[in-house]
């Protein structure tokens, strides 16, 4: 199965994607949570085999950086240092977020303007319709990569030392539909639960994917942070 997912435009894209979820200021956000959810999110890209750009990895590093700086114990108050790693990134999130509003209200008004001439039907294109619809498969894989990093580090924990590696979506996509036939609406952690290892936890969600593609699932999230929440789709909805 391939897997197709319209990237961010770059990392601070998708990390500031990750900071917009608290709705506070950007220099009140717990950063370390951000780190974490962003680390998280390339380990399960990386473990679905999927492509990560080098430029991903690059800031990768400097977050795990920031972020054992920050859980390093403070013995003394020291001086502020002139270089401060974290209000850096910061201050690189908050002007590419300037810079990407004023960019959205360029094109707003570009859409204005392009209203004053005849086009083709056939020439237009909706591209924030594409758009809506990639951030709530993007709020999907980040759900899933707290799921995968929590069951990685119970399988680490269990007894089990033998790892199938024969499951098939098609097997699984039946599992989650026999589990959306059991209750009106599932939470997606709850796919998992049964789950032995990290093959078939990958294979459950590549199976869901397809559901969702083919909207014999549907998705939705009450809430910033919430469960994702999974209701039967197509003619049964």
């Amino acid at each position: 199965m391939d897997i197709k997912l319209k990237d961010f435009e770059g990392p601070l894209d998708l990390l500031l994607h990750l900071v917009s979820k608290y709705e506070m200021d950007i220099y009140d956000v717990p950063i370390v949570e951000v780190i974490e959810q962003y680390l998280a999110y390339i380990e399960t890209l990386q473990a679905m085999r999927l492509e990560v750009a080098g430029e991903y990895m690059l800031m990768a590093s400097q977050l795990m950086l920031i972020k054992s700086r920050k859980l390093l114990p403070k013995i003394v108050e020291a001086e502020p240092e002139a270089d401060d790693p974290e209000l850096d990134l910061l201050s690189q999130i908050e002007e590419y977020r300037k810079y990407k509003l004023l960019s959205q209200e360029l094109a707003v008004q570009h859409d204005v303007r392009a209203q004053h001439f005849s086009k083709p039907k056939q020439e237009l294109i909706y591209d924030d319709v594409t758009l809506n619809h990639d951030r709530t498969a993007i709020d999907l894989f980040l759900a899933f990569s707290q799921i995968m990093a929590k069951k990685q580090a119970e399988i680490r924990n269990s007894h089990t030392t033998i790892a199938r590696d024969d499951y098939r979506i098609e097997d699984l996509m039946v599992f989650v539909e026999e589990k959306l036939a059991q209750k009106s609406q599932l939470h997606l952690s709850e796919l998992f639960d049964q789950a032995t290892d990290k093959q078939e936890v990958i294979t459950i969600f590549l199976a869901t994917l397809e559901l969702i593609k083919v909207q014999k699932v549907l998705v939705s999230q009450d809430e910033n942070f919430g469960e994702i929440i999974l209701t039967k789709g197509g003619e049964d909805a």
